[in-house]
C-alpha cells in the first residue's frame, strides 16, 4: 500500500501554469494514505516555471521532470500538427516504454481540475485491458464527429475514448507493442482530426475497460449528463473552452477556486483579462475549422476505414 502511484502530464512552458492548477486540485483532494509521484513531460520548461511547479512537493507528492526529447526525435517527421496542437499531446506514448519498471500508471492532461480521490481511479483493476479510459462525448454528443468516427476510423461513436485522462496498463501497452502500431500507423494514414487520439483508439480497440463518465468530464456548455458537474471525479476543459480565456466558461468557478490557491493565480488572471475579442474570434475559427475537418475527412473515398476495413488490424 505504500507504494508511489504514479501520475503523467505532459506540457509546455506555456502550459505549465495549468498543470499547477490541476495538481493543486489533486493533492486537496486526494487520499493522505497514499504516496504519489508526479512525472511531467516535457521539451522546453523554463527553470522559473519548474520550481513553481517543484514547490507543491512535499512528503506525500514526489514531483520530478522528464525530458521526452530523445523519443519525439524517433518519430518526429511523421507527426501531423496543427496550429491548435503541439507535440505535447504525442508524450503520453512514451510511459510505458521509458518507465519499464512501471505496470501501470495514470495519465491526465493539464486543462483538468480533480475533484475526486485519485487514488481510487489508480485502484481500478485493468485486467489484460490496454487502458481504462471514458467515452468520448464529442463523439457521442456531435454527430459531425460521431459519424467520422465510425466511417473514416471504424470505430463506433460510442466506444471511442477520449485520451485527456487514462488509466494504462503500461506492462500490456509494452507487450502489445502499442509505440510501434501507433508509429505503423503514422505511415499507413494521417488522422488529422484528433491526431494521436484517433491512433490510440485504432490501436487500442476492442482492449479498453470503460471508466465512470464522472472521470473525465467533458465540459462544452451543452453536453448533458446525468448529473451534477461538481459531483464529477474530474472536469476537462476540452477543445477552446478554456476558463483563463473566457469568463462564461462551464465550470470556472470550480477552476478559479484551485487557482487562487497557485503562484500563477495572478498570470491566470491577467491571461483572461488580456485574452483578446480578435483571439475569441480566432477560436471560433478554429472550431469551425476542425468540424469542416471532420466532414471533409468523412466525405473522402479514399478515407483509412473505405480502403482498409476488410484487412484490419494491419498490425
Amino acid at each position: 500500500m505504500n507504494k508511489q502511484i504514479p501520475i503523467f502530464y505532459a506540457c509546455d512552458d506555456a502550459f505549465v501554469k495549468y498543470t499547477i492548477v490541476s495538481l493543486t486540485s489533486i493533492k486537496e483532494n486526494a487520499s493522505s494514505d497514499r504516496k504519489y509521484h508526479v512525472y511531467v513531460l516535457y521539451t522546453d520548461i523554463s527553470d522559473e516555471m519548474k520550481q513553481k511547479l517543484l514547490a507543491l512537493g512535499d512528503e506525500n507528492f514526489e514531483i520530478s521532470f522528464e525530458n521526452v526529447s530523445e523519443q519525439l526525435n524517433l518519430i518526429s517527421k511523421s507527426l501531423p500538427l496543427r496550429h491548435y496542437y503541439s507535440k505535447t499531446t504525442y508524450y503520453r506514448l512514451f510511459i510505458a516504454t521509458m518507465f519499464p519498471k512501471l505496470d501501470k500508471a495514470i495519465y491526465i492532461d493539464s486543462d483538468t481540475i480533480v475533484l475526486g480521490d485519485i487514488s481510487k481511479l489508480y485502484g481500478i483493476e485493468l485486467g489484460d485491458k490496454l487502458v481504462g479510459a471514458c467515452h468520448d462525448q464529442a463523439m457521442e454528443q456531435i454527430d459531425v464527429y460521431g459519424t467520422y468516427v465510425e466511417e473514416v476510423i471504424g470505430i463506433s461513436r460510442n466506444e471511442f475514448f477520449n485520451a485527456g485522462i487514462l488509466l494504462l496498463n503500461t506492462k500490456a501497452i509494452r507487450e502489445f507493442g502499442v509505440l510501434d502500431k501507433f508509429i505503423y500507423y503514422l505511415g499507413v494514414y494521417d488522422f488529422i482530426v484528433t491526431q494521436d487520439e484517433d491512433y490510440l483508439n485504432l490501436v487500442c480497440k476492442d482492449r479498453v475497460l470503460w471508466l465512470d463518465q464522472k472521470w473525465n468530464t467533458e465540459l462544452i456548455e451543452f453536453f448533458k449528463y446525468d448529473y451534477d458537474i461538481t459531483e464529477a471525479n474530474i472536469l476537462h476543459y476540452i477543445m477552446v473552452n478554456k476558463p483563463w480565456h473566457y469568463h462564461n466558461c462551464r465550470g470556472a468557478d470550480i477552476f478559479w477556486k484551485y487557482a487562487k490557491m497557485t503562484s500563477v493565480y495572478d498570470m491566470l488572471v491577467s491571461e483572461l483579462e488580456s485574452y483578446t475579442d480578435e483571439e475569441r474570434a480566432r477560436d471560433a475559427e478554429s472550431a469551425d475549422n476542425l468540424c469542416q475537418m471532420a466532414i471533409n475527412e468523412t466525405a473522402r473515398e479514399d478515407s483509412f476505414y473505405k480502403v482498409w476495413k476488410d484487412k484490419l488490424p494491419l498490425v
